[in-house]
């Protein structure tokens, strides 16, 4: 479901069948509207798409059975109402993006090359995934970590640092937890 919402369009269709009365909703003026009209531009076949997937999802239904006139579902309702507007950053993240706030939230306080390791992600897939999380407020870097015993160096009696730079560790931020959350609930459904 996630993978859905998340897809070029749909929030739109759904803001559209929502806002607009029944007489508008029939896919013949949907599709007019987002292929002319609309601020997002969007193909017939994609509209067509996304409305046959918001169909087979349960967000939206046909009023009568046999029209081609859309209506939302309550759930949709409360999607819209709920969760998408309260955080956009939903529908922002992709699969990968995703697959990786999960993974900061299951090992908290993990290096990055242990996250590349885990999520068996490329470094580069990693590095921007860090850096969109970031400046969507949604993780922080540690700046104190306490290493775990398994990470404490073995130090020599003459040197008391480790050398180099200390390992880049995250962790969720508020925000963080509460997308977090969302995105559990929406991959149930």
């Amino acid at each position: 479901m996630l993978d859905l919402i998340a897809s070029k369009g749909t929030k739109e269709l759904l803001e559209y069948i929502r806002d607009h009365p029944k007489e508008e909703n029939t896919s013949v003026s949907i599709n007019a509207y987002f292929t002319k009209d609309a601020s997002i531009q969007l193909t017939t076949a994609t509209v067509y798409r996304r409305l046959k997937e918001l169909e087979l999802a349960g967000l939206i239904i046909r009023d009568p059975p046999d029209s081609n006139t859309f209506i939302l579902t309550p759930q949709a309702a409360d999607l819209l109402d709920n969760q998408i507007l309260r955080h956009p950053e939903i529908t922002e993240l992709g699969r990968a993006h995703r697959a990786l706030l999960r993974q900061i939230k299951q090992s908290e306080g993990a290096k990055v090359v242990e996250l590349q390791e885990i999520a068996q992600m490329s470094p580069t897939t990693i590095n921007v995934g860090l850096q969109k999380l970031s400046n969507l407020g949604l993780i922080e870097q540690i700046k104190n970590h306490i290493p775990r015993p398994s990470e404490q160096p073995k130090l020599s009696k003459k040197k008391k640092t480790k050398p180099g730079r200390p390992a880049k560790r995250h962790r969720l931020t508020k925000k963080g937890k509460e997308v977090y959350e969302q995105q559990q609930k929406l991959e149930k459904k």
